[in-house]
């Protein structure tokens, strides 16, 4: 896989390479706007235009400032404001506030994450940990899963399965 700021350069050089920054946060960006906009299907209208804008804008992400991910969220979050705002869901400058406080995560939440990580570190066999975070947090399917780790499919199943079992057992 290579690695971000590689891909960014080549897609502003004008080489393919931008699908492999949507597919590292689709179904996170997904998330993020679905819990702004309240609807999955409008969610996912969101953020396929925040990657739209995103590549469109490109040239003019600054590396130094933020990482691409914090950039791109927060176009998706001025696209999610600018959606509620045409279908009258708000309308004044208080329910703006709001919702970019919505879109940033509390302490706690950044906390509970931080916890989830640590417990999915320790998943055993390693394995266990490459599946889950490869499936939920890196948004790849099964298939691709099991390309990469060299194993049949039904064994990526199985981990996951396994993972998840074990992962129950650790968050009760």
């Amino acid at each position: 896989m290579m690695q971000e700021a590689a891909i960014i350069q080549a897609v502003i050089e004008g080489k393919n390479g931008y699908a492999e920054l949507v597919e590292r946060y689709h179904v996170g960006l997904i998330i993020h706007c679905e819990r702004l906009v309240g609807d999955r299907t409008d969610a996912e209208d969101v953020a396929q235009e925040a990657f739209v804008k995103a590549y469109l804008n490109l040239k003019n992400y600054d590396a130094d400032k933020a990482r691409f991910s914090t950039w791109l969220y927060k176009i998706a979050t001025n696209l999610a404001i600018d959606y509620l705002r045409k279908e009258r869901r708000i309308s004044h400058e208080a329910d703006v506030e709001t919702l970019a406080e919505l879109s940033m995560p509390t302490q706690v939440e950044l906390a509970e994450r931080n916890e989830l990580r640590a417990i999915v570190a320790a998943l055993e066999p390693p394995a266990y940990k490459q599946v889950i975070e490869g499936y939920y947090w890196q948004g790849k399917s099964y298939q691709e899963l099991a390309e990469e780790l060299r194993v049949p499919l039904n064994t990526v199943r199985t981990w996951i399965h396994r993972a998840k079992e074990q992962l129950k057992e650790q968050l009760v």
